[in-house]
Parts: structure tokens; C-alpha cells; sequence
């Protein structure tokens, strides 16, 4: 059985999110960004131990695509913290953890208007 492509956030540049997509790299404009929720989510079956993720949904021509960034991948610190600072009204992190511990999901930022 063939893989399906992945698409994954790679890096962060001044203008954007540095995507991999389906094997081809690209920058994804902030503007791009159209939602972010942080969930916690079950880290296996077996168990309740449960991580925070960052579900942030791009843009990219046409298509609108989700990415999953996890609290424990090296890129978690970097986002969460320029996320308050790019996206208007994102609080900062010490905020927003505190009611996603206390509910399990907090949506952070929804573009206005919708989709254009």
C-alpha cells in the first residue's frame, strides 16, 4: 500500500510558514493562515495521556489544507510564540494553555470573513 503524501509545517520565515506539500517546499503567507484551534489530543489508544496540538488550516491556491503541529515537536516552542504575535487576537500561550487544560480545545483564530 502506497503512502499518502504528507504535508507538514517545516519552518517559520518572516513571511510566512515554511510548508512541505506533497514533497515540494513552499512559503504559506500569514495571510494564508485561516483558522488555529489548540486541542488536546489522546496520544494512544491504550492510555488517557493526552498532548496538545496545534490544528492550523492554510490556504494554499484553491485548497484549503489542515496541518497538526504537536507540543512535543522542536518547532511547538518557536509557533506558539509568534502565532500571538502575527495573527490578531491570539493570546499568548500561558492564557490560552490554561483554558485548553481546562476544556481540551480552545479556538485561537478564525480569519474574518470566511473563506475568500
Amino acid at each position: 500500500m502506497d503512502k499518502a503524501p504528507e504535508s507538514e509545517i517545516i519552518g517559520i520565515a518572516e513571511a510566512g510558514l515554511t510548508l512541505s506539500v506533497e514533497g515540494q517546499e513552499q512559503i504559506a503567507p500569514w495571510s494564508a493562515i485561516t483558522m488555529v484551534e489548540a486541542v488536546l489530543a489522546l496520544v494512544d489508544w491504550a492510555g488517557d495521556q493526552r498532548m496538545a496540538v496545534l490544528v492550523i488550516a492554510i490556504m494554499l491556491d484553491a485548497d484549503e489544507r489542515i496541518f497538526i503541529v504537536a507540543e512535543s515537536e522542536l518547532l511547538w516552542a518557536p509557533l506558539v510564540s509568534i502565532l500571538s504575535q502575527i495573527l490578531p487576537g491570539i493570546p499568548s500561550v500561558k492564557i490560552w494553555g490554561a483554558q485548553l487544560a481546562a476544556s481540551g480545545k480552545v479556538a485561537l483564530y478564525e480569519r474574518a470573513g470566511g473563506l475568500q
